[in-house]
């Protein structure tokens, strides 16, 4: 490899259909590469685009779920909810998820997320995936 140009050697490190490389050492500007198999470019852009399962457990009364619903509603957005003051079973799968019945209660594919604070920050920073 030390006999490629060096130019060539880093446009096939940089070409979207290439495998993920890290330059190792460094010879007289020479780049020696060596490539491990990884998933491609394309792969990796499907994959971080993936929607969670997502279920918010709410009550009509509670304040801070107001806050979340409200952020919500202000993003034009709408997650699936469960009112646990309307709904028994929804209160006793809460509390089997979290373990309490403490609202508002984001689970994101099946792990609790609380507070009101917490569960509006999750939603800011993952904007595509609700």
């Amino acid at each position: 490899m030390l006999d490629q140009d060096p130019a060539m050697i880093e446009e096939m490190h940089q070409s979207e259909e290439a495998r993920f490389a890290a330059p190792l050492t460094l010879y007289d500007d020479l780049f020696v590469v060596a490539y491990e198999a990884h998933e491609t470019l394309k792969d990796t852009r499907s994959m971080s685009i993936e929607k969670p399962t997502l279920l918010l457990y709410s009550r009509s009364s509670c304040p801070f779920c107001r806050k979340v619903n409200n952020y919500l509603k202000s993003i034009d957005k709408s997650i699936p909810t469960k009112d646990i003051g309307k709904d028994p079973a929804a209160a006793k799968e809460l509390v089997k998820i979290g373990g309490k019945q403490q609202v508002p209660c984001l689970v994101i594919n099946g792990k609790p997320l609380y507070e009101s604070s917490d569960i509006i920050a999750w939603l800011k920073e993952n904007p595509n995936k609700y």
